[in-house]
């Protein structure tokens, strides 16, 4: 219960930082967009994150929510397109006690910058067991310096496999370097 407690606790200080870097971008004139020299979140970048995973699995007999508290990698290389960012990013969460087990996958990603804040999509491909699933989430990046940026996202995926139903709900908080 204690880990929960510090998990959202940690989860509502990263969203007020965020809410707080949008207040600053919209304050007074509106920020460019897309930067001459490259947005601010172009290139090389690895991480880490630390998230909840509220998993559960249907059958002929339902079993009970499971609420994990759980560490995770990232890395990727995103570009400049217009005014938006694209990328890939691989990742791999160690969500142990989940229906599925710990995950890993390759995503594609999509965000407007704005200023040191990119609002994102992301969609591809998990794998692990039971099977190989479609994934997608929505997330932020806030850019704490030109190298760090802290990150909090929303990802789901969904398995069906030998008559059993598995669904994944991750709600994480990270911390991203970018290779400047």
């Amino acid at each position: 219960m204690k880990t929960k407690k510090i998990f959202y606790t940690f989860y509502a200080t990263t969203l007020a930082i965020i809410l707080t870097g949008l207040t600053q971008a919209h304050a007074g004139t509106a920020p460019e967009v897309v930067q001459s020299q490259g947005s601010e979140f172009s290139g090389g970048y690895a991480g880490f994150k630390l998230g909840e995973n509220r998993s559960n699995a249907s059958s002929v007999t339902p079993s009970a929510r499971h609420d994990t508290t759980f560490p995770g990698l990232v890395a990727g290389y995103a570009f400049d397109a217009g005014p938006l960012v694209l990328g890939a990013e691989a990742f791999t969460d160690f969500h142990h006690g989940s229906a599925t087990g710990k995950d890993g996958g390759l995503d594609a990603k999509v965000g407007v910058p704005v200023g040191k804040l990119m609002p994102y999509a992301r969609l591809g491909f998990t794998g692990s067991w039971p099977d190989t699933r479609l994934h997608g989430g929505f997330g932020v990046e806030y850019k704490l310096s030109s190298q760090f940026g802290l990150a909090s996202e929303w990802t789901a995926d969904t398995s069906r496999s030998n008559g059993t139903k598995r669904r994944n709900d991750s709600f994480t908080v990270g911390l991203n370097y970018h290779f400047k």
